[in-house]
């Protein structure tokens, strides 16, 4: 059975912090430290800040200071083709001054609690450090890549046709289209509209949008670009901040619209997994994929989560699930899950018997984001159980290698 550590005694210093929402009157603690954080400019931190809104920023208090703050990004999730409600964090900050004291820790704690609270399904992160988010309980579940094709390796493939500008008064028909693109994907954001003004600007570029239609005139591609210069070459890069299409022609004719700035552009770039459906329609396999991050995830609500995600109508059974959470005690005990038609229905266990399954929170994420199986997160020791139940949960979170076009 996989051991939960026991948690440190909180120190003096930590004792009488409360977390909670920034008032007005902490805007300019809480831009100090995200400048010192992200090594940012006071008036970027400022603007960043009031723009997030006061409503989604929380802070920790240590008498009168604020030693970390955080902010929460309302969203959904994609998993088994179901979108579940995700609580993102960003911008967590804690000042140099008050490091190694235990202050992210604790703030990250009682945001996870806040969100149970909330009755909020599941929690991600980019993280900074893992170690910090491990002892809150997120783990790994997903990758991010960078993705660079040599321009010149998207010659060969069809011409384009079809192809549109995109407006501001597109983007319920371009939203339309991400999502249908996106719930094929584990792991993809259902975004909100924090997620979307960063699809189409950031604090150094600004992405034109083209799009793709079929013949009954519906966005079935689209895409969003900058063309960042060499001032020394005058030759281009071609920086993508999105793209998703419904089809294969679609796909096609996106890669053909590309190609065509081979006379100025010599690389494209874009953030996916790692194998982007666009790179199966490449005419030429030759293109580099590296790592950026694994992003983190937190099962916040194991009833809600377990039952907002979808599942293939193909796998059919029950599993006993023997869950331990350091943080969320409602978390801890035995769960019996039943999975059928593509849903599951998840109560708390209260009888004998031994557990099919055993796992910390954190190694619950790892399989239901899909990014290990039970039998490859036994053998890391994030759970234990017998083979065949292993192998139904398998069979229950199996969809295809987890990942995310955005970062947040």
């Amino acid at each position: 059975m996989p051991q939960s550590k026991k948690k440190p005694a909180k120190s003096r210093v930590m004792a009488h912090a409360k977390f909670g929402p920034m008032s007005r009157g902490d805007l300019p603690e809480v831009a100090r430290l995200i400048t010192l954080a992200f090594a940012g400019t006071m008036e970027n931190s400022t603007t960043w800040v009031k723009e997030n809104g006061s409503e989604n920023i929380r802070v920790l208090r240590d008498g009168k200071s604020i030693p970390a703050c955080l902010r929460r990004i309302e969203m959904g999730q994609f998993f088994g083709g179901r979108s579940v409600p995700l609580c993102g964090i960003a911008g967590v900050a804690t000042a140099p001054e008050a490091r190694g004291k235990g202050h992210a820790r604790r703030m990250m704690e009682a945001c996870v609690r806040e969100m149970h609270d909330r009755g909020e399904a599941i929690g991600g992160l980019y993280a900074s450090t893992q170690a910090l988010y491990r002892q809150s309980g997120f783990e790994q579940a997903g990758h991010r890549c960078i993705v660079k094709v040599p321009v010149a390796r998207l010659l060969g493939g069809q011409k384009a046709r079809n192809v549109i500008v995109l407006k501001d008064a597109d983007m319920p028909r371009v939203e339309a289209c991400y999502r249908r693109f996106a719930s094929a994907y584990n792991g993809m954001l259902d975004r909100s509209e924090y997620i979307w003004k960063r699809v189409k600007e950031r604090p150094d570029s600004k992405y034109q949008g083209y799009g793709v239609l079929d013949e009954r005139g519906t966005l079935c591609g689209y895409l969003f670009m900058s063309q960042p210069r060499d001032s020394n070459t005058g030759r281009q890069d071609l920086q993508l901040s999105d793209i998703a299409f419904t089809s294969a022609d679609a796909g096609r004719q996106l890669i053909a619209f590309l190609a065509d700035y081979e006379p100025m552009a010599d690389s494209l770039q874009l953030g996916g997994g790692p194998l982007h459906p666009l790179l199966t329609l490449l005419p030429q396999q030759r293109y580099e994929v590296k790592l950026k991050d694994y992003w983190m995830l937190r099962v916040v609500h194991v009833k809600r989560a377990l039952e907002a995600r979808g599942y293939s109508s193909a796998v059919r059974g029950t599993v006993d699930l023997d869950i331990t959470d350091d943080v969320i005690d409602a978390n801890t005990g035995r769960w019996q899950a039943e999975f059928a038609d593509g849903k599951a229905r998840v109560m708390k266990w209260k009888g004998g018997g031994r557990a099919g399954v055993t796992c910390t929170i954190r190694g619950l994420a790892a399989m239901y984001s899909g990014l290990y199986s039970p039998r490859q997160a036994a053998a890391i020791g994030l759970c234990s159980g017998d083979e065949t139940a292993l192998d139904l949960l398998g069979g229950v979170f199996a969809g295809g290698t987890p990942w995310m076009t955005d970062h947040y």
